[in-house]
């Protein structure tokens, strides 16, 4: 988005067609964002283009944002979920991601 009039520069669909929730992180020319698909992808893009650069499933949904520190990116991810339907197989997640960009 252009800071000084509103106007969206690019925008980037979720490829596992899965909800983004939670804000975005920018580093180092590159945007982070999380997905609320069940294997919870982070997506890296970069911040000219919108072009997804690479991703990663951290094997839950993602509903977060990311912290930024020293040129490391980090995210936990949140719980595996079926909505809609019982599923006892539903854990917490109790994991933390790093990822260093330079």
């Amino acid at each position: 988005m252009d800071a000084t009039n509103g106007q969206v520069l690019w925008s980037t669909a979720d490829p596992t067609n899965g909800t983004v929730s939670g804000p975005v992180t920018v580093a180092n020319g590159v945007v982070f964002g999380g997905s609320t698909y069940k294997e919870g992808p982070v997506y890296a893009m970069d911040s000219k283009s919108g072009e997804i650069l690479w991703s990663y499933n951290t094997g839950a949904t993602v509903y977060g944002g990311m912290s930024v520190s020293d040129g490391c990116i980090y995210v936990g991810h949140g719980y595996r979920v079926s909505f809609g339907i019982f599923n006892p197989n539903n854990t917490a997640g109790n994991t933390l991601f790093a990822f260093c960009i330079s």
